[in-house]
């Protein structure tokens, strides 16, 4: 790194590209990554699932009004555990933890299959040991590209990640509704097939792990509770989850400048390439949340629809994003990160503008046809900002980059969807709008997608500005 300022290494060591032992393990982690992916797709499929009928499994059951822990509490968990395992990937066996995160996620569906139906609280642990299980395959695959895919490569697997995302986020959509119709518990006893793969994964995932490294328990406990703390703030905004969130940060930063061997340095955080590229990444997905909760009470409020004929409009866009991602390493390979993210941040925020001056011209326009604009934009936003943030440390750190990466994404889709949840239930705004809209419910939709649209444009400018910056300290100019 051209930095002076550079991390100290600490983790496994990564092989040097091009030579036989980096071709070895490039070779074992093209074997393995497309049943990492399935494992993914069978996380993403459920977490949308289950995010849809939740209010139905809470009737069911009788207790509608613990319905929404269903989402909330595995939400939760998470977000605490997307940046340990990012981190751990650094420093322990992928195979181990991959293998010990796929028993978890199949003990989960089981228990969802065979006593949801008994009590909510089954159901509730359930999830959570699912998401706490599958998140092994997302933060695995990030790691294996991060550190045994050629770097050229790289942006084309991450294109595949987003692409597969999004193609198991509209089956979840689409499954979950016909799902009801049947019984819901199968939905908890599909991914139980996922332990038919532990043997392959087992021949063919790293087995290493960093000599002499101590995993740093303390520290993961206290990002952990950081990162619950802040979750349920934006949740359940109160005085209690206010003081544990500002107490827990300043627990973890007189950490880290404490402590003798922390998984995260204070150095990382006076790296300005990778504090730059997070602040990019906080703003440009400030939005993420919101924007099918949003579609969703457009459709009810402005045009009557109820929500399966919102989800049958909205799921085009996210098929096309899905589609999209299978293209985006080529274009990126092509036209560079630079580029990329520029166009990316563009389009994701005139896509949320299209939003608001769609409405007026219908249900289709609002809700079908101007969302694709800015899923379009997170297609070729994800993989050329994640390889960004990897190149601003050294390659034995770039878990916790990718850990970094995914705390960062569900902190500030949860504020987002927080501050605009919040404004579009006050009904602020109302009283008219630029995007053309009736005063009431319509106005106050479209006021907060400008809203919205203009916050991840200053993504954009803020990325402008520290471009040269970011990649000038890079490894290797991405430009």
């Amino acid at each position: 790194m051209a930095s002076t300022n550079e991390p100290k290494t600490n983790g496994i060591p990564v092989p040097v590209e091009g030579t036989p032992e980096f071709e070895k393990m490039n070779r074992m982690a093209r074997r393995a990554i497309p049943l990492i992916l399935i494992i993914f797709t069978f996380s993403i499929l459920q977490q949308q699932a289950f995010g849809m009928i939740f209010v139905n499994i809470g009737q069911e059951l009788g207790t509608p009004e613990l319905a929404p822990l269903i989402t909330s509490l595995p939400g939760i968990a998470l977000g605490i555990v997307c940046v340990i395992y990012g981190s751990l990937g650094d420093f322990v066996s992928l195979k181990k933890m991959t293998i010990l995160g796929v028993i978890v996620f199949a003990i989960g569906s089981l228990l969802g299959a065979l006593c949801g139906g008994m009590n909510i609280w089954f159901v509730i642990i359930a999830r959570m040991l699912q998401s706490i299980g599958s998140q092994v395959s997302g933060s695995v695959f990030l790691v294996l590209v991060s550190k045994y895919v050629s770097q050229r490569e790289r942006v084309v697997y991450y294109g595949i990640f987003v692409a597969v995302f999004r193609f198991s986020a509209a089956l979840g959509v689409l499954a979950a509704g016909y799902v009801t119709k049947i019984d819901w518990r199968l939905m908890f006893a599909i991914p139980v097939v996922v332990v038919v793969f532990i043997p392959f994964l087992a021949k063919n995932l790293p087995d290493e792990h960093a000599k002499g490294a101590e995993i740093d328990g303390m520290g993961f406990v206290l990002i952990g509770a950081f990162a619950g703390a802040i979750t349920m703030f934006f949740t359940d905004m109160n005085t209690f989850w206010t003081i544990a969130s500002i107490v827990t940060l300043i627990a973890f930063i007189v950490y880290i400048n404490k402590a003798k061997n922390p998984f995260i340095t204070p150095e990382f955080f006076k790296n300005p390439a990778f504090v730059a590229t997070m602040i990019v990444i906080f703003v440009g997905y400030f939005f993420s949340y919101t924007l099918n909760a949003g579609i969703n009470a457009i459709g009810l409020d402005v045009f009557g629809l109820d929500s399966a004929q919102v989800s049958n409009l909205l799921v085009w866009s996210i098929i096309l994003a899905a589609v999209l991602g299978f293209v985006c390493g080529p274009v990126v390979k092509k036209i560079g990160r630079t580029a990329a993210i520029i166009m990316a941040l563009l389009t994701m925020g005139l896509g949320l503008i299209a939003v608001a001056f769609a409405i007026p011209h219908g249900s289709v326009a609002a809700l079908a046809v101007a969302p694709c604009l800015y899923y379009y934009g997170t297609s070729f936003f994800y993989s050329p900002i994640v390889d960004t943030a990897t190149l601003t440390v050294s390659p034995e750190e770039s878990g916790r980059v990718l850990g970094a990466n995914d705390l960062i994404q569900a902190i500030t889709g949860s504020v987002g969807v927080a501050v605009f949840g919040k404004m579009m239930t006050a009904g602020v705004m109302s009283g008219g709008s630029i995007a053309g809209t009736e005063a009431g419910a319509a106005s106050t939709y479209a006021n907060v997608f400008l809203v919205g649209g203009a916050i991840v444009l200053s993504a954009l400018v803020i990325f402008i500005a520290t471009q040269k910056m970011i990649y000038s300290r890079s490894r290797k100019d991405g430009e």
